[in-house]
Protein backbone atom coordinates (compact mmCIF):
# COMPACT_ATOMS: atom_id res chain seq x y z
CA UNK A 1 0.00 0.00 0.00
CA UNK A 2 1.33 3.42 -0.89
CA UNK A 3 1.80 6.20 1.66
CA UNK A 4 -1.09 8.13 0.14
CA UNK A 5 -3.40 5.13 0.37
CA UNK A 6 -2.36 4.51 3.96
CA UNK A 7 -2.98 8.19 4.83
CA UNK A 8 -6.48 8.04 3.33
CA UNK A 9 -7.21 4.83 5.24
CA UNK A 10 -6.15 6.43 8.54
CA UNK A 11 -8.23 9.55 7.81
CA UNK A 12 -11.26 7.37 7.03
CA UNK A 13 -10.82 5.38 10.26
CA UNK A 14 -10.45 8.60 12.29
CA UNK A 15 -13.58 10.03 10.63
CA UNK A 16 -15.56 6.87 11.47
CA UNK A 17 -14.40 6.98 15.11
CA UNK A 18 -15.36 10.66 15.42
CA UNK A 19 -18.75 9.98 13.80
CA UNK A 20 -19.39 7.09 16.22
CA UNK A 21 -18.46 9.30 19.19
CA UNK A 22 -20.77 12.08 17.97
CA UNK A 23 -23.67 9.65 17.42
CA UNK A 24 -23.09 8.12 20.86
CA UNK A 25 -23.19 11.53 22.54
CA UNK A 26 -26.38 12.45 20.64
CA UNK A 27 -27.97 9.19 21.79
CA UNK A 28 -26.96 9.87 25.38
CA UNK A 29 -28.41 13.40 25.15
CA UNK A 30 -31.67 11.98 23.76
CA UNK A 31 -31.91 9.43 26.61
CA UNK A 32 -31.32 12.13 29.23
CA UNK A 33 -33.75 14.66 27.77
CA UNK A 34 -36.32 13.69 30.44
CA UNK A 35 -34.05 15.27 33.06
CA UNK A 36 -34.22 18.63 31.30
CA UNK A 37 -37.26 20.24 32.93
CA UNK A 38 -35.53 22.83 35.08
CA UNK A 39 -38.22 25.23 36.23
CA UNK A 40 -38.52 29.00 36.08
CA UNK A 41 -36.01 31.59 37.22
CA UNK A 42 -35.70 31.77 40.99
CA UNK A 43 -36.39 35.00 42.88
CA UNK A 44 -35.81 34.12 46.56
CA UNK A 45 -33.30 35.72 48.88
CA UNK A 46 -29.70 34.93 47.91
CA UNK A 47 -27.97 32.64 50.43
CA UNK A 48 -24.72 32.30 48.52
CA UNK A 49 -23.18 33.11 45.17
CA UNK A 50 -20.17 31.30 43.78
CA UNK A 51 -18.96 32.87 40.54
CA UNK A 52 -16.44 31.00 38.41
CA UNK A 53 -16.68 27.71 40.30
CA UNK A 54 -15.51 24.68 38.34
CA UNK A 55 -18.47 22.52 37.28
CA UNK A 56 -17.35 18.90 36.85
CA UNK A 57 -20.34 16.73 35.93
CA UNK A 58 -23.80 15.49 36.85
CA UNK A 59 -24.13 11.78 37.56
CA UNK A 60 -26.76 9.43 38.98
CA UNK A 61 -26.46 8.98 42.74
CA UNK A 62 -24.14 6.05 43.40
CA UNK A 63 -22.65 6.05 39.89
CA UNK A 64 -19.88 8.68 39.94
CA UNK A 65 -18.44 7.60 36.59
CA UNK A 66 -21.69 7.70 34.56
CA UNK A 67 -22.01 11.26 33.18
CA UNK A 68 -25.52 12.41 32.37
CA UNK A 69 -25.99 14.56 29.28
CA UNK A 70 -28.60 16.94 30.70
CA UNK A 71 -29.21 20.14 28.71
CA UNK A 72 -27.46 22.96 30.57
CA UNK A 73 -25.19 20.51 32.41
CA UNK A 74 -23.65 18.57 29.53
CA UNK A 75 -20.13 19.92 29.52
CA UNK A 76 -17.43 20.52 32.11
CA UNK A 77 -16.52 24.18 32.59
CA UNK A 78 -16.76 27.23 34.79
CA UNK A 79 -20.14 28.02 36.27
CA UNK A 80 -21.88 30.69 38.28
CA UNK A 81 -23.69 28.93 41.11
CA UNK A 82 -26.36 30.84 43.04
CA UNK A 83 -28.20 29.40 46.03
CA UNK A 84 -31.46 31.12 47.00
CA UNK A 85 -34.12 30.38 49.56
CA UNK A 86 -36.30 28.97 46.76
CA UNK A 87 -33.63 26.81 45.07
CA UNK A 88 -30.37 26.77 43.14
CA UNK A 89 -29.30 28.14 39.77
CA UNK A 90 -26.38 26.64 37.86
CA UNK A 91 -25.13 28.63 34.87
CA UNK A 92 -22.32 26.77 33.12
CA UNK A 93 -20.48 28.99 30.62
CA UNK A 94 -21.93 28.49 27.15
CA UNK A 95 -24.93 26.49 28.38
CA UNK A 96 -28.50 27.52 29.29
CA UNK A 97 -29.11 28.20 32.99
CA UNK A 98 -30.53 25.39 35.09
CA UNK A 99 -32.98 26.40 37.83
CA UNK A 100 -33.62 23.78 40.51
CA UNK A 101 -36.53 24.63 42.82
CA UNK A 102 -36.05 23.94 46.54
CA UNK A 103 -38.49 21.02 46.55
CA UNK A 104 -36.18 19.14 44.15
CA UNK A 105 -33.01 19.66 46.21
CA UNK A 106 -32.00 16.73 48.40
CA UNK A 107 -28.78 17.83 50.08
CA UNK A 108 -25.07 18.18 49.60
CA UNK A 109 -22.02 16.05 50.10
CA UNK A 110 -18.39 15.70 49.15
CA UNK A 111 -16.42 13.28 46.99
CA UNK A 112 -12.93 12.71 45.65
CA UNK A 113 -13.72 11.51 42.15
CA UNK A 114 -16.27 12.02 39.43
CA UNK A 115 -16.21 11.29 35.73
CA UNK A 116 -13.56 13.63 34.35
CA UNK A 117 -12.00 14.65 37.69
CA UNK A 118 -10.07 13.09 40.57
CA UNK A 119 -8.87 15.26 43.46
CA UNK A 120 -7.83 14.97 47.09
CA UNK A 121 -10.22 13.40 49.61
CA UNK A 122 -13.47 15.41 49.85
CA UNK A 123 -12.20 17.95 47.30
CA UNK A 124 -15.43 18.02 45.28
CA UNK A 125 -18.76 19.37 46.53
CA UNK A 126 -21.96 17.63 45.47
CA UNK A 127 -25.41 19.13 45.02
CA UNK A 128 -27.95 16.32 45.15
CA UNK A 129 -31.31 16.82 43.50
CA UNK A 130 -34.28 15.00 42.02
CA UNK A 131 -34.56 15.15 38.23
CA UNK A 132 -37.86 15.77 36.43
CA UNK A 133 -38.31 12.02 35.91
CA UNK A 134 -37.91 11.35 39.66
CA UNK A 135 -34.40 9.90 39.55
CA UNK A 136 -31.83 11.16 42.04
CA UNK A 137 -28.72 12.81 40.63
CA UNK A 138 -25.81 14.86 41.88
CA UNK A 139 -23.91 17.71 40.29
CA UNK A 140 -20.29 18.14 41.33
CA UNK A 141 -18.29 21.33 41.75
CA UNK A 142 -14.68 22.15 42.58
CA UNK A 143 -14.23 25.24 44.73
CA UNK A 144 -10.89 27.02 44.80
CA UNK A 145 -11.20 27.82 48.53
CA UNK A 146 -12.17 25.40 51.31
CA UNK A 147 -14.18 28.20 52.95
CA UNK A 148 -16.37 28.41 49.82
CA UNK A 149 -17.00 24.67 50.02
CA UNK A 150 -18.26 25.08 53.61
CA UNK A 151 -20.38 28.13 52.68
CA UNK A 152 -21.90 26.07 49.87
CA UNK A 153 -22.84 23.20 52.22
CA UNK A 154 -24.31 25.63 54.76
CA UNK A 155 -26.38 27.40 52.10
CA UNK A 156 -27.75 24.09 50.77
CA UNK A 157 -28.68 23.10 54.33
CA UNK A 158 -30.74 26.29 54.61
CA UNK A 159 -32.64 25.56 51.39
CA UNK A 160 -33.73 21.98 52.05
CA UNK A 161 -37.45 22.04 52.91
CA UNK A 162 -38.31 21.32 56.55
CA UNK A 163 -38.92 17.63 57.11
CA UNK A 164 -37.01 16.59 53.98
CA UNK A 165 -34.57 13.82 54.74
CA UNK A 166 -31.26 13.84 52.90
CA UNK A 167 -30.46 10.96 50.59
CA UNK A 168 -29.10 7.85 52.23
CA UNK A 169 -28.12 4.84 50.16
CA UNK A 170 -26.19 2.39 52.28
CA UNK A 171 -22.53 3.27 52.77
CA UNK A 172 -22.96 6.35 50.57
CA UNK A 173 -24.57 8.68 53.05
CA UNK A 174 -25.47 11.93 51.35
CA UNK A 175 -26.15 14.14 54.26
CA UNK A 176 -25.21 17.73 54.50
CA UNK A 177 -21.59 18.80 54.23
CA UNK A 178 -18.91 16.32 55.27
CA UNK A 179 -19.79 12.94 53.79
CA UNK A 180 -18.23 11.06 50.96
CA UNK A 181 -19.01 8.40 48.37
CA UNK A 182 -15.54 6.93 48.38
CA UNK A 183 -16.37 4.36 51.08
CA UNK A 184 -17.89 1.92 48.58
Amino acid sequence: MSRTGFAFLMIAIAALVLLAMWLGWRGRARRHRAFAEHGDALVGMVLGTFPGVSYVSTTPVGAPLDRLSIPGLQFKGFADLTLRTDGATIAVTGEPEVHLPAERLLGSGVASRRVGKAVERDGLSLLQWRAADGSEVESSFRFSQAADQLRFADAVAQIIPAGETPLATGPHTHSISHTTQEDA
